[in-house]
């Protein structure tokens, strides 16, 4: 009864001692993989001018289309855009008669594809990573509304600040305030320099690969 009640003993300490040995480790996750290549939709809101004018009001300015970005670094990446952009200025005019004020609106409708260099804060194992960009964006018009005769193509160049933040393995929420600069002069025919130019707020989600 003796040797049954030592033997007892030492597989029950046994078994303590394991198990005491599998609570103390601590698993390692598996480190997350580096999506070099991500491509996802975009749109965004805000307000749109043309310099150098002074007499515009706040005027209604969205995009929307395909965004990729290829990023062989930890914290550079190439970005190319190509969206559907509603622009142009909205003026406000004072009738010297009657003196009462009216708006005039000016809609240029462009395809953008935006090319920018972009600069990733924070490591990739991170979820929330703050980014910048800088780039040129080359527009194509394909309409226009209160306008006749502007330029069919705009070149200029776009600032964006915002983030990236990781929802899933390979799916990240993008969120980036922009702001756009036009080079070259819309209406040639005038004795103006008229540059294009619009503030935005942008939101996109990418999926990696």
């Amino acid at each position: 009864m003796k040797h049954l009640l030592t033997t007892i003993t030492l597989i029950a300490s046994s078994l303590a001692a394991f198990s005491q040995d599998n609570n103390n480790k601590i698993e390692t996750p598996a480190p997350i993989e580096q999506s070099k290549f991500s491509i996802g939709l975009k749109g965004g809101f805000g307000h749109s001018f043309i310099m150098p004018y002074r007499n515009y009001i706040f005027c209604p300015s969205w995009d929307a289309g395909i965004s990729a970005i290829y990023a062989p670094g930890t914290h550079w990446g190439i970005g190319l855009d190509a969206l559907y952009s509603m622009e142009g200025a909205k003026f406000e005019y004072l009738d010297p008669v009657s003196g009462n004020g009216y708006d005039r609106q000016v809609t240029l409708d462009y395809v953008r594809i935006p090319v920018k260099a972009i600069y990733f804060f924070r490591d990739y194992d991170k979820d929330f990573r703050p980014k910048v960009s800088l780039g040129p964006s080359l527009g194509i018009l394909v309409g226009e509304v209160n306008s006749t005769n502007a330029r069919s193509i705009d070149l200029g160049g776009k600032f964006t600040a915002g983030f990236n933040y990781r929802v899933a393995r390979a799916i990240w929420i993008n969120v980036d305030a922009s702001y756009y600069q036009g080079f070259m002069d819309v209406y040639s025919g005038n004795s103006e320099n008229d540059l294009n130019g619009n503030v935005r707020l942008d939101a996109g989600i990418n999926f990696g690969f």
